[in-house]
């Protein structure tokens, strides 16, 4: 027993909610994020920052049982026994995802580690400042912006290569979902990833029951998640951030 699948993507485009609606299904659930693929081997993972720290909480284990799981020889091993130890997940689940949105910016190299399917998300990079910019807590967007674009674009670079590699590869193993698609096109795109991990999606699933993680802001998919950048941003701000981030077209909904 490993994992059905991996959910990782752009910070804030969409992984928890896409994890939140996989969670509706029967027998299916998740901890928060993991990051094993990240390390070298399970056992590098013991000391994996902020992951390895991160995974006591998020999937409710000990550091005993942590331990325990990176002792495995293998990543399916290491899943196997974090799901036999997990006291997050719900009664009755039969398997487990990993979504760590962190994998998009070493996909490659994760898909050399599982031969499970990937789902990875993106989003506009003018909605990717905006939240950015409203996770920042300040006013003045001009100097926050200069100190942030240098940054940002660096990595957001490492990520485009990784996307535009795998696309290249026509790895059929990664499904790519734009948020702006998952908010517009709810039903097809929902239809899409649970087609791409083999779960059959059922209607129930679309108002979402049970939340566990604030970082999902509706009870369901809503176009206002994607596009509140449109309300914020005037046309100096969005023709500044089109011109600093042109080099990842393909990310830009048009």
């Amino acid at each position: 027993m490993s994992i059905k699948f991996v959910i990782c993507g752009l910070e804030h485009s969409g992984t928890t909610l896409i994890s939140d609606l996989f969670r509706q299904a029967d027998g299916i659930d998740a901890g928060f994020e993991i990051g094993v693929l990240l390390a070298d081997t399970p056992s590098d993972f013991s000391n994996y920052n902020p992951f390895a720290e991160n995974i006591l909480s998020g999937w409710k284990i000990s550091e005993e049982q942590f331990s325990h799981c990176c002792s495995a020889e293998t990543y399916s091993e290491f899943y196997t026994r974090l799901q036999s130890v997990s006291g997050v997940l719900s009664p009755g689940t039969n398997e487990i995802f990993d979504k760590t949105p962190r994998y998009l910016s070493r996909l490659n190299d994760c898909l050399e580690k599982t031969n499970v399917p990937f789902i990875a998300s993106y989003k506009d990079p003018r909605a990717i400042v905006h939240s950015d910019f409203k996770r920042s807590g300040t006013d003045d967007f001009s100097q926050w912006y200069r100190e942030y674009l240098p940054k940002k674009r660096h990595y957001l670079r490492t990520c485009y290569l990784e996307y535009k590699t795998a696309k290249d590869k026509a790895d059929n193993r990664v499904e790519f979902i734009a948020l702006e698609e998952l908010a517009l096109n709810a039903r097809n795109s929902m239809d899409r990833i649970f087609d791409h991990v083999g779960v059959p999606f059922s209607l129930d699933y679309v108002l979402l029951n049970g939340l566990r993680y604030k970082n999902t802001r509706s009870n369901a998919v809503s176009i206002p998640i994607a596009f509140s950048y449109l309300a914020d941003f005037d046309e100096t701000h969005t023709n500044r951030i089109e011109k600093d981030f042109a080099e990842f077209d393909e990310w830009f909904y048009r």
